[in-house]
């Protein structure tokens, strides 16, 4: 048995999008302030650059969160967690025979609950980057494909 379940965020705007939203964005901006140089008003200037400059952290900043990647690996014997942007920079490997999927209650109703994964003490969180009804729906999938916990294999 081997299955591999690939959780990132929800990207709505593609890379090759993002300058042209950010152009449309900036254009009046740029055009009011151009118009307030003209007639001889400076002041616009430093709020209309500390405005794009804002901007362009906030898109940045988006931008990078939705390069997260978690990849869950089930085979015969182990569960792999592999996580990271882009590329893999962590990576927990659990017992699958000893393992069992819950779903924690958040502490604040505002928080989202929590999917982890137990093997013995060892927790692992996973799928931080969904929604709560996508987090049970992984929750219900990943229990039937684990299994019960202490569930000997068949030889």
């Amino acid at each position: 048995m081997y299955h591999q379940i690939r959780i990132s965020p929800n990207k709505s705007l593609s890379d090759s999008v993002l300058p042209v939203v950010f152009g449309l964005i900036a254009l009046p901006t740029v055009l009011l302030t151009l118009i307030c140089l003209l007639m001889g008003l400076w002041y616009p200037l430093p709020f209309a650059v500390a405005e794009l400059a804002a901007l362009a952290w906030g898109f940045r900043f988006v931008q990078k969160r939705s390069k997260y990647l978690e990849l869950i690996t089930i085979t015969d014997d182990s569960i792999i967690v592999e996580r990271g942007r882009g590329k893999p920079e962590e990576r927990i490997e659990l017992s699958r025979h000893w393992s069992r999927v819950e779903i924690e209650p958040a502490e604040d109703r505002l928080k989202p609950n929590k999917l982890v994964l137990f093997t013995g003490m060892k927790r692992c969180e996973v799928a931080s980057c969904l929604t709560d009804s996508e987090r049970v729906g992984l929750g219900e999938r990943l229990s039937s494909l684990i299994g019960p916990a202490c569930h000997t294999p068949s030889i």
